[in-house]
């Protein structure tokens, strides 16, 4: 396999169909991303280019997320996606011969940075506020929930995924990163085996996919997103995600999945749930008190190890109305924000008072 790094130095100052490559951003399993210019006009972007990694259906793949892309292009809270192309460079044999191979890339709109680079460090996520932590949060669940009403599953969802947009000052959230996402509705193009261990990150990956218990229906794409959700909220509070928290070493727990799976014995994915509630414990001591007990409640439920029950379900007496996105979500997490903004104008008032 190629390692994509060995490409920055040649590909670095090219001017590729009209785009100068600036600096390298990022090195990702497909490619490399490049802050770029347009020439034409001198507006940056960031431009991501395949580069052989021996990785089978690579360029295939590489091509259905410009599609995806393309579908998406609406969508307030998804990555801009601007175009896509391929551009013939030229590679220097040992010889001496010159062969021209072709490169793909697709042109997006440049992000100011990650989620994680604000959560990582402990020091800098302390002095992130609550308020702030929760509308980044609500503004990935707006982006898959976007996703979902598009019949698109993202399937690799994490803060270093989640992009940070400035705009007069105001920072907002998009979903980047569509390498590994499936539009539900096209048939599959893996076979049905592949879906068992999941298609993403395996650090945040659900249960079922380390335990190779996954599937490769819609519902099965759809719950895997919604842990995703609720693992990215245990990254803001803890800086960790909710597979690492609760299930350590996602190494182990996939070599004791594929040995099941290969016995024929699958485990109760519910005879987990302890050591997800010894992380929601330490993801609570995290979580700005005003928020914390619907907070708790809530992770519970996005990333219960059994996958159906991530769903929503409704309240007794009432009637449950289909939501074929995530409003009831975007809901949960509005009621979060309200809460800390009377909190945070209660302190106000009480300060002023004693002043």
């Amino acid at each position: 396999m190629s390692n994509a790094r060995t490409w920055i130095p040649s590909l670095l100052g090219q001017d590729v169909d009209g785009y100068l490559l600036n600096s390298c951003i990022g090195v990702g399993t497909f490619g490399l991303v490049f802050e770029v210019t347009k020439q034409s006009s001198g507006s940056r972007f960031a431009m991501k280019i395949l580069v052989p990694n021996g990785i089978a259906n690579a360029a295939a793949e590489f091509d259905r997320e410009g599609t995806l892309l393309d579908k998406l292009n609406r969508c307030s809270s998804v990555v801009n996606w601007i175009e896509s192309g391929t551009f013939q460079y030229m590679v220097v044999a040992p010889n001496g011969t010159s062969i021209p191979i072709a490169l793909k890339y697709h042109v997006l709109s440049l992000a100011s940075g990650a989620l994680d680079e604000l959560i990582l460090d402990p020091v800098q996520r302390a002095a992130l506020p609550w308020p702030e932590r929760l509308a980044h949060w609500r503004g990935a669940v707006k982006g898959i929930h976007q996703m979902h009403l598009a019949r698109v599953a993202h399937r690799d969802l994490k803060s270093g995924n989640c992009l940070l947009m400035v705009h007069k000052g105001d920072t907002q959230v998009r979903i980047g990163d569509l390498g590994r996402s499936k539009d539900m509705t096209e048939p599959a193009t893996v076979p049905a085996i592949n879906y068992v261990f999941g298609r993403g990150d395996a650090e945040f990956a659900p249960p079922e996919h380390l335990y190779c218990q996954g599937g490769g229906t819609e519902a099965d794409f759809r719950n895997a997103d919604l842990y995703g959700l609720g693992s990215l909220f245990v990254e803001l509070a803890t800086g960790h995600p909710m597979t690492a928290l609760a299930i350590g070493s996602w190494q182990n727990a996939r070599n004791e999945g594929e040995q099941e799976f290969r016995n024929g014995a699958p485990r109760d994915l519910s005879t987990l749930r302890p050591r997800y509630r010894l992380a929601l414990d330490i993801m609570a001591a995290e979580v700005a008190p005003p928020i914390r007990q619907e907070a708790v409640r809530l992770v519970q439920q996005l990333c219960d190890p059994v996958p159906s029950e991530r769903q929503p379900r409704p309240r007794r007496g009432k009637r449950y109305a289909p939501d074929n996105g995530l409003l009831w979500l975007l809901a949960r997490a509005d009621i979060m924000s309200r809460r800390l903004a009377v909190e945070t104008r209660r302190t106000s008032y009480k300060k002023s008072r004693s002043a």
